[in-house]
């Protein structure tokens, strides 16, 4: 008898192992489903994959200077081809830091932090002429993030002007959550990935309006970001409560 019962432990220990070891599955939730697909288009998204916990965020999104093309699927300027990318600044003391074009006009500025997140603490539209400084940083890639996790923060936000960034143009304060929602099979242009996907839902009230929005990124090991779901406008995103959500999906590595 005692024997068998260790056998059988054996067994429930070795296949809680193998779980563990290939990683959860969550399936997409409806309602993000719904989302994606009105953003990106059917098909994008396929099944759930295994998820593991965010070891080095730089897998995902790795920090080198590159540019990629991607086709606008959805938004004011669905169909057009954008050449955006990642590029290197340097800062006293050697110190790394990068800015991420999102779209021709919108910039994130961000670091990795020394305990291996990558955040991105303000945003410049060039549209708009304005910088958008969060504090604390919005998170972007933290590291060690478990499958299914969901991160809140609070920050305040100030909006200045480009051409004057000593005079604010609005301030107020914004609560989000940060969710490491699973892994999926996103097929793009450029062509079929693993990708983990972190949905981000803010909401506050900066200057007079208030605002509630979501976003997705989808990040692919070694590739990087293979399809978003953002706002364009910044001054928009913070002010105003408006339908001018943009999908871009990867067209080439």
């Amino acid at each position: 008898m005692g024997k068998y019962v260790t056998i059988t432990l054996s067994l429930l220990l070795l296949a809680s192992g193998s779980v563990c070891a290939q990683g959860v599955v969550l399936p997409l939730p409806p309602e993000d489903q719904q989302n994606i697909t009105a953003q990106l288009g059917p098909g994008v998204v396929g099944i759930a994959l295994p998820s593991q916990p965010i070891g080095d965020p730089s897998v995902y999104f790795p920090l080198q200077d590159k540019s990629q093309q991607y086709q606008v699927v959805a938004g004011p300027h669905a169909g057009n081809i954008q050449t955006l990318g990642l590029v290197r600044t340097r800062r006293p003391g050697g110190r790394m830091a990068w800015r991420f074009a999102m779209s021709p006009t919108l910039n994130g500025f961000m670091r990795e932090t020394p305990e291996g997140d990558i955040i991105m603490a303000a945003i410049t539209d060039t549209g708009e002429g304005v910088v958008v400084v969060t504090t604390p940083a919005n998170p972007f890639l933290p590291k060690g993030m478990q499958p299914g996790e969901a991160r809140s923060y609070t920050q305040q936000v100030s909006v200045n002007y480009l051409d004057d960034p000593g005079d604010q143009r609005y301030s107020g304060s914004l609560t989000g959550t940060y969710t490491y929602v699973g892994t999926y099979s996103v097929t793009v242009p450029a062509g079929t990935f693993p990708a983990v996907l972190f949905r981000v839902k803010c909401e506050g009230k900066v200057g007079p309006a208030h605002t509630q929005n979501t976003g997705y990124n989808f990040f692919a090991p070694g590739v990087g970001m293979v399809a978003m779901i953002l706002e364009e406008d910044v001054t928009a995103f913070w002010l105003f409560n408006i339908d001018s959500t943009t999908g871009k999906v990867l067209m080439s590595k």
